[in-house]
């Protein structure tokens, strides 16, 4: 359960990815691209910056 919780994040952003990406292969122009988006430039970053806080103990 632990593993769950420090992953959480990352496995948003996948499913955020994944989701943009079924979404923009069905058409859907608008909700596609800001999926993508939100994986990709929003919660994969934050994702990132908080595994680097938390291994550098700050």
């Amino acid at each position: 359960m632990d593993l769950m919780k420090k992953f959480w994040l990352l496995l948003t952003s996948l499913g955020a990815i994944i989701l943009g990406f079924i979404t923009l292969s069905a058409g859907m122009l608008t909700i596609g691209p800001v999926l993508l988006v939100l994986g990709y430039c929003v919660l994969l970053p934050f994702f990132l910056w908080r595994s680097f806080r938390e291994s550098v103990g700050e």
